[in-house]
């Protein structure tokens, strides 16, 4: 996929990570009691109680565990790990490439899957839908103001050149970089869209589930995942410009997979498991493959979206759907209420600590690990905190 959904994890330098925010990911939510709660799919208080779905621990618990996982890419801890294991080779890289895919599209299924108990249990389709683009678009336009002015290393610029000149200095060159590029920087997102291209592509994800479950589409939904996975593969095999839409294809390829699941019977912990394994094998016999037999290149390698990590995925939402009370009991779901605060606003927290993780290199491993869940700790504290000051809460929930 254009931009490399997996090239973070690979890159090492603080510099690249910023270029290509291809991992950040989710479908997240707040602390609301409505559908967004669970699937960053917003709401509002017009849904009548009956068509809410009520909380499930094992996804709130599961959330929080993806959101750590983007977090971690993101603060070059998963780059770290490639590193550590460069001895070690592909047998060590391509679990780590795969943790990508068991964070973002379970965002996405779960967004789908809700969308569509909530629709099934008496919601009209498009308005729910309305509501939602609605909600996502508000924290797009919120997020990538803030990110207009703020860049990496504002606190250091702030010390140097002062607070005027810093916000002046990033809010001209971001102006610049969205005259010059303005769509391409959501089919190949770097700041300030950067992990933000995460709501337009749930946008889209959602719009698509909604047209297709009005309409004759209904009966062809089998045939159009087929043909989205393909658009996927070639995508990311050869993509037709550096602007391809890898991403946004995904948003819908796996809405639209999560729309499908809760259309079908309960599934059974064993056969989640059982997909779970099955997906975990394909994908490495998947990797080989590519090395060995087409000599794909390092990149080719961790962009490509193996069938095997859909099935892993696949495999995880529904054991989080089998196994309900997975969790209970923990803080996890407590945490889980932060999430798409945590999301929106972790990478400001590790631009304001960005003194801090340069010095990780020179470091144990164990810092870069502590660092990592200190970002997730603030950015929860930060969302709490933004959640008590009425209207400014509207950056952090639905």
């Amino acid at each position: 996929m254009a931009g490399g959904i997996s090239r973070l994890s690979c890159r090492a330098s603080r510099e690249r990570l910023h270029a290509s925010p291809n991992r950040f990911c989710y479908c997240i939510e707040t602390h609301q009691e409505s559908l967004s709660d669970r699937s960053l799919m917003p709401t509002t208080a017009t849904i009548p109680p009956k068509t809410r779905p009520s909380r499930l621990a094992s996804i709130e618990s599961y959330r929080v565990v993806a959101m750590l996982i983007i977090v971690s890419l993101h603060s070059n801890l998963i780059a770290r790990l490639h590193l550590i294991g460069g001895g070690y080779g592909f047998l060590m890289d391509l679990p780590l490439y795969l943790l990508f895919w068991m964070a973002v599209p379970y965002f996405f299924l779960t967004a789908g899957y809700f969308y569509g108990v909530t629709v099934d249990a008496g919601a009209a389709p498009f308005s729910l839908l309305r509501r939602s683009c609605r909600s996502l678009m508000r924290l797009f336009v919120i997020w990538v103001a803030v990110y207009s002015v703020i860049g990496p290393n504002w606190i250091t610029n702030v010390y140097t050149q002062g607070l005027w000149s810093t916000l002046s200095t990033q809010a001209a060159h971001t102006m610049d970089m969205l005259v010059e590029e303005h769509v391409t920087l959501l089919l190949a997102p770097r700041p300030p869209i950067f992990h933000l291209w995460f709501l337009p592509a749930l946008i889209a994800g959602l719009s698509t589930v909604a047209v297709v479950m009005t309409s004759r589409l209904k009966t062809w939904v089998g045939p159009l995942l087929v043909a989205i996975y393909v658009l996927l593969i070639v995508s990311a095999v050869a993509p037709l410009s550096h602007s391809s839409p890898g991403l946004l294809l995904l948003g819908v390829f796996f809405t639209l997979l999560g729309w499908r699941i809760s259309q079908q019977a309960a599934f059974s912990g064993s056969f989640a498991l059982a997909l779970i394994a099955a997906g975990s094998v394909l994908a490495l016999l998947e990797g080989v493959a590519l090395k060995r037999v087409f000599h794909a290149s390092s990149h080719q390698v961790m962009d490509y979206p193996y069938a095997g990590a859909v099935l892993l995925v696949v495999g995880l939402f529904l054991l989080t759907l089998a196994y309900r009370t997975i969790g209970e009991g923990t803080i996890l779901p407590f945490l889980a209420r932060f999430t798409l605060g945590v999301y929106v606003s972790h990478v400001l927290i590790e631009y304001t600590l960005a003194p801090v993780h340069d010095q990780l290199p020179s470091l144990p491993i164990i810092w870069h690990v502590l660092y990592t869940l200190a970002v997730y700790g603030l950015a929860v504290l930060f969302t709490w905190g933004l959640s008590k000051i009425p209207g400014v809460r509207l950056s952090v929930s639905r």
